[in-house]
């Protein structure tokens, strides 16, 4: 009994596991998309050189890490390692898409000069001829320096926080629908919850069953030894 009840909480934990579609952005094919395609309002996955991406019209391909349709989550990564210049250039306002973490308004800003910490310089944005910080709006701004834009984003610029997938995680309006999704992702989405409430009602009714038998003979032994007690007496 032990070892069913283990095989019915794998094969639930299992199910559950299935029911989010990862894709892993080192490699991709064609057949993978065929099988799990994803589509949000007409974005949808694309496979360029073994890489799977989503264009933006706003800044162009993004490098898809993961996706997950039950938590609506996508982590992104940018192939140009620069995450700051996604920040400054992506415009979500006309895609289903907003940013899945808590947004700051930060000033960007393109200084002719080096400046002293507590500024810290973006590498990935800056050249020998010029240099780019993020700064609270509040901030004054040096002489040196010209106000590029003012965006709402995950966090500014810290040597500590300078992987290019941080901040890249999206996620959508709950407002959309099982409708979004592929037909054939939303059937298995269904078939798979519809399996794990069987099961698990399967496993209730087993339970039940077991521990009524258990009772039942429990009962029954203990009538048997009380009608050997009268026997004896008499």
């Amino acid at each position: 009994m032990a070892a069913f009840f283990f095989l019915i909480l794998f094969w639930v934990f299992f199910t559950f596991q299935t029911s989010v579609i990862k894709v892993t952005y080192a490699s991709c094919h064609a057949t993978k998309f065929g099988d799990y395609p994803f589509q949000i309002n007409g974005f949808e996955l694309l496979c360029k050189d073994n890489v799977t991406t989503i264009h933006f019209p706003s800044y162009g391909d993004l490098i898809v890490k993961s996706i997950s349709h039950d938590t609506k989550k996508i982590d992104l990564l940018d192939p140009k390692n620069c995450v700051h210049h996604v920040f400054l250039n992506l415009n979500l306002s006309l895609t289903p898409f907003h940013y899945f973490y808590v947004l700051t308004n930060y000033t960007y800003l393109n200084c002719s000069t080096s400046l002293k910490p507590p500024f810290m310089e973006i590498p990935c944005l800056s050249a020998s001829s010029y240099h780019v910080y993020t700064v609270d709006p509040a901030l004054s701004v040096p002489g040196s320096c010209k106000v590029v834009k003012t965006v709402a984003i995950p966090f500014k610029y810290s040597p500590y926080l300078s992987d290019n997938s941080l901040g890249l995680r999206l996620t959508w309006d709950s407002r959309e629908s099982e409708e979004s999704k592929p037909r054939n992702q939303t059937r298995d989405s269904h078939t798979a919850r519809n399996t794990v409430l069987g099961f698990s009602i399967c496993l209730f009714v087993v339970a039940t069953l077991t521990i009524s038998i258990k009772v039942h003979a429990s009962t029954r032994n203990s009538y048997q030894k009380q009608g050997q007690l009268l026997q004896t007496d008499f």
